[in-house]
């Protein structure tokens, strides 16, 4: 076998939405620059916004977004990498509703190992982490054997994308049509709301810790006073004291504001996860081992529905 098929690499099939990179995408490239072989990326003609400087290679395949992400087209794409590049150690999805859907099928068409959810990585036992219960239960995973196929969770790895000095090289690997008769139509979106936290430069943000669904008036007009924009944890709008549009974490809204003030939020992995990020994160919890002031920049111990009550004070008095 030549050099080119022995080769050791990592391929990162992209998530792409409308033409765009999605950010998701970094952390599946982080986990690729973890494993330690060099990162391909794999995706369609059409996606724009991509950086080649922090993968090792970029692979254009000749097929629109929809068809790409067809499960039956992607099997076929894969195929051929595996022709042309030799298998590789890992091939990395993004945790998303295409994401796994093709990482299975592809796990079923190849008979490869797969590991969903993926959110952690330990090197030197070339173990995988994911979680189950909200975060109460983790447990850990081993490929048996390579290749291997996982989705990742978004947030998990994007800290750890490195950029090269010069930009990756790009190939062509050809057309590809639709297969198995599927069509992809359209995208449908979710209804907008009146607010979209994802623009705020300043949010507030309250966790179950508030008490109960007679508080939020006050922090809505906490938020005010501020000039924030409200926003919360899920458990939040589990109880339905605020809209699904509120939601930060990864089953609900990933966020990048300058100042992200949480109050109330314990600190779950999903909640972290879309928040991160944030240029200054100020974290008041009566809990002092609340998870979330391992993140915070700046956290205060109190009760926070008597310092909010002081802060509305002080705020409306200056």
């Amino acid at each position: 076998m030549s050099d080119v098929l022995s080769a050791s690499y990592v391929l990162v099939v992209a998530e792409v939405r409308r033409g765009l990179f999605e950010e998701r995408n970094l952390d599946t490239i982080g986990l690729g620059r973890l494993l330690g072989s060099p990162v391909y990326l794999l995706l369609p003609d059409n996606a724009s916004g991509v950086d080649a400087s922090i993968v090792d290679k970029v692979i254009r395949v000749g097929a629109d977004e929809g068809n790409f992400q067809n499960p039956l087209t992607m099997v076929s794409i894969l195929t051929k990498v595996f022709e042309t590049r030799g298998q590789p150690d890992f091939i990395l999805f993004t945790h998303s509703s295409s994401g796994a859907e093709c990482a299975a099928y592809a796990a079923g068409h190849f008979s490869l190992p797969v590991i969903t959810d993926v959110s952690g990585f330990d090197r030197p036992t070339g173990t995988f982490s994911k979680s189950y219960y909200s975060d109460k239960v983790f447990a850990q995973f081993k490929s048996a054997s390579s290749p291997s196929i996982l989705t990742v969770r978004s947030g998990s790895f994007r800290d750890q994308v490195t950029r090269n000095q010069a930009t990756a090289d790009t190939e062509s690997l050809g057309a590809f049509t639709a297969q198995g008769g599927r069509t992809f139509l359209d995208y449908v979106e979710e209804a907008g709301g009146a607010v979209d936290i994802t623009k705020a430069d300043f949010l507030l943000s309250v966790g179950r810790g508030i008490g109960s669904k007679d508080e939020i008036p006050r922090y809505e007009e906490l938020a005010q006073t501020m000039k924030a924009v409200l926003s919360c944890s899920r458990p939040v709008v589990d109880k339905l004291w605020l809209p699904k549009e509120r939601q930060v974490g990864t089953s609900g809204k990933t966020v990048k504001p300058k100042v992200y003030l949480a109050m109330a939020i314990s600190g779950a992995f999903q909640h972290i996860a879309g928040m991160k990020d944030a240029d200054c994160i100020i974290a008041i919890n009566k809990d002092p081992e609340a998870p979330i002031f391992q993140y915070a920049h700046f956290g205060i111990v109190a009760d926070v529905n008597k310092l909010r009550d002081k802060l509305i004070e002080t705020a409306k008095a200056s």
